[in-house]
């Protein structure tokens, strides 16, 4: 007869088939969009609900032309606008955005976001909302539904004085401030780089050495930007030419949207196709995975962080689960 540490031996085995079943892409024409509370119209991408074995989930939404979405508050938030301009009101105070721009939303802050544009605005907005259920912490608090925006009330609010919280930090990133940084500048900002979650990461790849891995990178919220998220980033764009590829390599959870290109990505010998609005997940951990574009031109991935690894179990389970480096990406001239 089992007893509890029998059960408990098995949880490995038991993860890794769970995690064989899980999803591991979704495409475009397999998003199902609804009409939220929140939200004029959405679509859940990544989250246990549409199959994937994760602790986070990614949304994609639409923002009509004169539209706000509803108010609510919850745990921490990511925001990358995919297309479009608008601002977001949080804590009472308002933030202005357009196209590129990321937004943090720090945990319990009451929020919306209004379309101040002349088209639609799509924005990605990713949560670590299974991993607060499992710990007990997942409230939203719905105070207002998503309407068309009242005459005058884009007016209303008092702009913020700064784009940086004197407690939460960065609350703003514009996309005027966004910068493509060559993989060559990359590594070398990142071999100074010494904190738990930078020195965690293979050798190749936070060395000057480590030129060959990325193409480019367009840097989002990170700490060296005044961000202090904890839960949930939007870390960076990846960028890749034509005909080129990534290093392979090995590590936790990533889960990468396609902005822009399409190619496939390899993930333990498994090959998954993506194009412009795809969300890949590679699993982890040390799951050897590199991703290939295949298009006409340069690939965007936009990189997802859930705190889960980069601020807890990556540093801590190094001696079990070590990111792992194998090759240099090939990358064109």
């Amino acid at each position: 007869m089992r007893n509890f540490y029998d059960e408990w031996l098995r949880y490995w085995d038991d993860i890794r088939e769970e995690k064989a079943r899980a999803r591991k892409c979704i495409q475009p024409e397999e998003q199902e969009w609804v009409r939220t509370k929140q939200d004029h119209r959405a679509a859940l991408l990544l989250s246990p609900q549409t199959g994937f074995f994760t602790g986070g989930t990614v949304t994609v939404a639409d923002i009509p032309r004169n539209w706000n979405t509803g108010k609510h508050s919850h745990g921490e938030e990511a925001i990358y606008i995919v297309e479009g301009q608008g601002f977001s009101v949080i804590d009472d105070r308002r933030y202005d955005w357009d196209t590129g721009s990321c937004v943090f939303v720090p945990f319990g802050a009451v929020h919306q976001h209004f379309n101040s544009g002349d088209s639609t605005v799509r924005y990605l907005s990713a949560m670590a909302l299974p991993l607060e259920r499992f710990a007990g912490l997942a409230r939203i608090v719905q105070y207002e539904e998503a309407c068309e925006t009242p005459m005058g009330q884009r007016d209303a609010f008092q702009r913020a004085e700064s784009d940086i919280h004197p407690e939460y930090g960065r609350i703003i990133l514009q996309s005027k401030d966004i910068q493509e940084t060559p993989g060559t500048e990359w590594a070398r900002r990142r071999s100074k780089w010494k904190d738990e979650y930078t020195t965690s990461v293979a050798t190749e790849m936070r060395s000057t050495s480590s030129t060959a891995h990325r193409e480019a990178i367009i840097p989002l919220m990170h700490p060296e930007s005044g961000f202090k998220t904890r839960e949930v980033a939007f870390t960076a764009i990846l960028l890749d030419k034509p005909g080129t590829n990534s290093g392979k390599h090995a590590h936790m959870e990533a889960v990468l949207y396609a902005l822009q290109g399409e190619g496939y990505t390899t993930a333990d010998g498994e090959k998954v196709h993506w194009k412009k609005g795809a969300l890949i997940q590679v699993q982890g951990p040390q799951t050897v995975h590199q991703h290939f574009n295949t298009g006409d031109v340069p690939s965007k991935l936009l990189r997802v962080h859930f705190g889960l690894r980069s601020h807890f179990f990556q540093a801590i389970t190094t001696r079990v689960f070590p990111y792992l480096y194998f090759a240099h990406g090939i990358h064109g001239d």
